[in-house]
């Protein structure tokens, strides 16, 4: 780790460099120095006097900030330049110390910032995971509202039809809120039996019922600080929206068999591809409960709105099957993502994403083009297998294949229902969910 000292008092410069040891120090006396310094090395922390003698060092600091982001900033200020102080914190900077330096103060401060860094080079790393491909307007009206979605801690419902994103958009809301320290914790409604949605939801004491030999803390215990996301909201019972809705104006829950009040500090984020108003006017979902998970609501387009941002998608997820692949890396052509845009995508972003995946697995050249584009679109998903028989490669990865193309067919025929899904394949909801996690499945 290198850590920058910039101070005009040499007896500083000098006691710094000898208590920090473990670190490596570089040293500046002045703005134009410690600039030369920032251009050749790569620094992790920056420690700046505020009073360089003649200069500012609010004005290393307003540098620092606009051409490397990434420096954690600690700023030095004497009793008269508290103002300063509190100003920096405002331009940036991770924290103050005051002079007379308390080298073990200082100490914690450094070990603070490091962490600081390190967790922000994580969400950035999720940041640039789930960032949204494209450039429609569509697209950009949508992030506008993700940005004020995630300045506030009020309720998000995101609509939509299955497969444009919705989980894919809590997870941006979240990474970008104030709770994006803490988890993201995922509840699917539709893959929860009615007779266990409540022990799931708000946990259970030992003894609660049979079978209960110890305590489980609820979903909504495990998102403490941190993200609810409710996918498929619209198959919640409505025994339990009026559970929810209580927790939600209470900010308080009991377990299942308990009595003790526990506090409920989350964010609820919910998801869903029905028309909640009209299941509403059939009493099939609770208005109050509508009313109350709704306070932003997030409309999200389907992808036949917005084919401009096909070819863009197109790339990121052929892009992406290359580098699961062991980075086997195929070229695909303007006019083969021109082709792939021209076609209809009624399960939008996840049809999408299935397409490009199958174009990685059966192209037959490292430069796919339109033609190519049009062979295989043509063979029905049954050929598709066959044309894989055809072909020699590991048994576990071949089975792999198979395997995913069957349960994302399946999904998409039963409209992305865990539940109906599962009874009609003849396994446990739970079972398929794991499964769907194990293949990679959206």
């Amino acid at each position: 780790m290198k850590i920058l000292i910039v101070d005009d008092n040499e007896d500083v410069l000098s006691s710094l460099k000898g208590v920090f040891t473990e670190y490596e120090i570089l040293t500046a006396d002045s703005i134009a120095s410690a600039k030369k310094n920032l251009e050749n090395e790569n620094t992790d922390v920056a420690i700046i006097d505020i009073m360089l003698g003649e200069e500012d060092g609010l004005e290393l600091l307003r540098h620092i900030k606009s051409c490397f982001p990434a420096i954690e900033c600690i700023m030095i200020s004497g009793y008269s330049t508290i103002e300063k102080a509190v100003l920096s914190i405002k331009m940036g900077a991770f924290d103050f110390v005051e002079k007379p330096i308390s080298y073990q103060r200082m100490k914690v401060v450094i070990h603070n910032a490091l962490e600081h860094k390190r967790f922000s080079q994580i969400i950035q790393k999720e940041l640039d995971k789930y960032k949204m491909v494209g450039a429609s307007s569509a697209l950009k009206k949508l992030n506008e509202m993700i940005e004020k979605a995630a300045q506030t801690d009020f309720p998000v419902l995101i609509m939509g039809e299955s497969g444009v994103g919705k989980e894919h958009i809590a997870h941006l809301i979240h990474l970008k809120s104030k709770r994006s320290e803490d988890e993201m914790i995922k509840l699917n409604c539709s893959a929860i039996p009615e007779n266990l949605f409540e022990s799931e939801l708000f946990g259970y004491e030992k003894g609660a019922f049979t079978g209960a030999g110890s305590m489980k803390k609820g979903k909504i215990e495990l998102a403490a600080s941190g993200t609810l996301f409710m996918d498929e909201i619209g198959e919640m019972p409505l025994s339990q929206q009026a559970k929810l809705l209580r927790v939600l104006e209470d900010k308080e829950l009991t377990r299942l068999g308990g009595e003790r009040k526990i506090k409920a500090d989350f964010r609820l984020i919910c998801a869903t591809n029905k028309d909640l108003k009209e299941a509403v006017k059939e009493n099939k979902f609770r208005e109050d409960f509508y009313y109350r998970i709704g306070v932003l609501i997030l409309e999200v387009p389907p992808l036949r709105e917005r084919k401009e941002d096909i070819p863009a998608l197109a790339a990121n997820f052929f892009e992406e099957a290359c580098n699961e692949n062991g980075g086997v890396m195929k070229d695909i052509t303007d006019s083969a993502l021109e082709a792939i845009a021209s076609l209809p995508f009624k399960g939008n972003i996840r049809e999408l994403k299935n397409l490009m995946q199958r174009i990685f697995v059966f192209s037959e050249s490292s430069k796919i083009d339109a033609s190519e584009i049009k062979r295989i679109i043509q063979i029905p998903d049954k050929g598709q297998n066959n044309s894989l028989f055809d072909k020699t490669m590991p048994y576990q990865e071949a089975k792999k294949i198979l395997e995913k193309t069957y349960i994302d067919t399946q999904l998409r025929l039963h409209n992305g229902n865990i539940s109906k899904t599962a009874v009609s394949l003849g396994i446990l909801p739970n079972n398929l969910m794991r499964k769907i996690k194990d293949l990679n499945l959206n």
